[in-house]
């Protein structure tokens, strides 16, 4: 926690209240204590607000921000992680550990927060490990995927070996720790990315894990990334005959990288029907879903509003968070990497 830097970045703040109905805790709370200004606020006159825990760190509200207040470093300049999170972000680390972690819960779904994760999460699967001799090109495939998404993996990696060596990479990239304050094991992560991808390009397949290793620049580090789908852009594609809908996960939106995603979509053939607001949160949130659970199920209330307004029963969420929200709430979800097939 540092919170005089925290507060050296609301000083930019002017109140002006642009940020509010992009906020997916306001708009559902309609209270201010829940908002972006209100958290600045709360910050800039060092109260202990409830607001700085309940932010879902979605980081809309920069986009909508004309001062360009750095809303996403201030929270986490002002974040100090609990026991519970400093549990989930152990376990995200490693996803031999989560694996097992997540067995426990399943196994164990009488307990609140193990019942709360076995509504969310299918049956994990023990992750695997791939690496050519001599590779030059790493996939990232971060923390869920490995072991409750591994047929987009498998699909990914089988992609990329037909072109590349490929060294596959379980692991985490840093951004749970840094969105609830642990800004030190963030750093020690990307660090720890860095020396695996030994110099090699990245392909990241959980999109918001791509916009993070993209700004591993703020650490002083620097990873050669892309998001799975703009490497995909340059490639002949699959045409797929399917109509759906996609979720823009939050983070990748901010860096851009949902441009990507319908690029290589309209390349395969696919028809997309555009939702309302597509990078409304799901309510995900990381582990916000096990620390918030009434306000994740309010905001995921939201965002199934807007996908079935779309008539679509089919979702592409690059973000593997993301895509358990979205099961939950009754919608087929594919990576892009499913549809490679």
């Amino acid at each position: 926690m540092d919170l005089q830097k925290a507060k050296e970045l609301a000083k930019r703040c002017v109140h002006c209240g642009f940020c509010l109905e992009v906020c997916p805790t306001y708009v559902v709370t309609r209270s201010e204590v829940h908002s972006p200004r209100g958290r600045i606020a709360a910050v800039s006159l060092g109260f202990d607000s409830v607001g700085i825990d309940t932010c879902v760190f979605c980081r809309r509200c920069e986009e909508a921000c004309p001062s360009g207040v750095e809303f996403g470093k201030l929270m986490s300049f002002t974040r100090k992680p609990n026991l519970l999170e400093l549990s989930v972000h152990r376990a995200l680390e490693n996803p031999k550990e989560l694996y097992h972690t997540l067995l426990l819960a399943k196994r164990f779904s009488f307990l609140p927060w193990s019942k709360r994760i076995a509504e969310f999460v299918p049956e994990p699967q023990e992750p695997f490990e791939y690496e050519d001799e001599g590779a030059s090109l790493n996939l990232f495939a971060g923390c869920l995927a490995p072991v409750l998404f591994q047929s987009s993996v498998k699909n990914a990696l089988q992609f990329l070996k037909a072109k590349h060596k490929v060294r596959l990479i379980n692991g985490c990239c840093g951004l749970a720790h840094y969105s609830e304050g642990e800004r030190e094991r963030a750093y020690l992560l990307a660090k720890e990315l860095e020396k695996r991808s030994k110099g090699g390009v990245v392909v990241s397949l959980p999109s918001n894990c791509s916009a993070f290793i993209k700004g591993y620049g703020e650490f002083g580090l620097s990873v050669h990334c892309y998001d799975f789908c703009e490497y995909l852009v340059s490639f002949d594609l699959p045409k797929v005959e399917l109509t759906l809908t996609v979720h823009d996960p939050c983070h990748s939106k901010i860096a851009g990288l949902s441009v990507y995603t319908r690029e290589v979509l309209r390349k395969m053939g696919v028809q997309i029907v555009e939702m309302d607001d597509p990078s409304f949160e799901c309510g995900a949130g990381g582990g916000y879903f096990v620390k918030q659970t009434e306000l994740s199920d309010a905001i995921l209330s939201e965002k199934t509003k807007k996908l079935q307004a779309t008539g679509c029963e089919t979702v592409v969420s690059n973000n593997f968070a993301c895509s358990l929200a979205l099961r939950r709430a009754g919608f087929k979800t594919l990576h892009v990497a499913d549809l490679l097939r």
